[in-house]
């Protein structure tokens, strides 16, 4: 029952912290609750799921209380993307954020 219990709980931790890529005709999209903003020009996500964007990409941030507006993608790794404009301000990780790529 121990282990039972210890995995139950090990799985509900992953599913509130999951990030989901996908991607369509409109090209990637990210969804999570490991994404957060730092204050500039930085949006990271700890669940590693942004190089599905790429450097020139126009991204659509949405969820965020302080950071949903559209970005051009100034650099991509699968942590991190540096975004134009600057206008990021710090948000931590939590409600659920979704990334998707405009056409």
């Amino acid at each position: 029952r121990t282990n039972g219990n210890m995995k139950a709980a090990a799985g509900n931790m992953s599913r509130r912290t999951q990030s989901n890529v996908s991607a369509d005709k409109a090209g990637p999209m990210l969804k999570g609750t490991t994404i957060s903003f730092s204050s500039g020009a930085t949006i990271a996500d700890s669940g590693n799921g942004l190089a599905v964007f790429a450097a020139g990409q126009k991204v659509r941030v949405r969820g965020s209380a302080a950071n949903s507006r559209d970005y051009v993608v100034a650099t991509s790794a699968a942590g991190s993307l540096t975004v134009t404009p600057a206008v990021v301000q710090t948000e931590s990780a939590g409600a659920a954020i979704t990334i998707s790529q405009v056409q």
